[in-house]
């Protein structure tokens, strides 16, 4: 049950992924739903598309929620868990298809710089986990002050190069930005 949890609320955030307070009601449907027995429904926020009960209620049919709904006390015990999971704070960082690890862009480029398949010790490890930090929170031209620092000087395509590497990283974040939006409606639209 705990895998059919985790399928149905991936599947709550990725039909709701542009509204967030759909999200947060699809993920609660989970546990109504769940939770739901032939005495007291709880369907309000399911959606007809998979809720057997809803699909039964437009057939004129008898529904029976017994092979499907778990015991009060599991639901009980589990709450907490659903009230953590749909926490605006934790489902606003997967609004448009984001993703709630913030670090795996930083991770990306630090082994792109020591690459995991090849040995280097601590001192170089600890060097490009330093670059990498200025990099990803000032952009690569705050390099260029270290440079400095240790050379004495910084040349004119290092200048150049690192302006050009920050151009380039802010025209793909806002040409990523500009997609996603096309993007969930196209989404949106494949899964109507």
């Amino acid at each position: 049950m705990m895998i059919n949890f985790k399928y149905y609320d991936r599947q709550a955030i990725v039909r709701n992924k542009t509204n967030l307070d759909d999200m947060v009601r699809a993920v609660w449907a989970i546990l109504k739903h769940k939770s739901a027995s032939n005495s007291n429904p709880h369907h309000e926020w399911c959606s007809a598309s998979y809720c057997g009960y809803l699909q039964a209620l437009e057939k004129e049919e008898e529904y029976d929620h017994t092979p499907h709904s778990l015991p009060t006390n599991i639901m009980k015990a589990i709450r907490p868990v659903f009230e953590e999971l749909t926490h605006p704070d934790v489902l606003s960082k997967v609004v448009n298809g984001g993703s709630q690890n913030a670090n795996e862009s930083f991770h990306a480029m630090l082994w792109s710089l020591s690459p995991k398949n090849r040995y280097s010790t601590g001192t170089i490890i600890d060097f490009c986990a330093a670059m990498v930090t200025l990099f990803y929170n000032d952009g690569y031209q705050a390099i260029i002050p270290v440079l400095t620092e240790i050379t004495g000087e910084s040349g004119f395509y290092t200048n150049v190069a690192t302006r050009r590497l920050n151009e380039r990283r802010v025209y793909y974040e806002h040409t990523r930005r500009r997609k996603d939006p096309q993007k969930s409606k196209d989404n949106e639209k494949a899964s109507d």
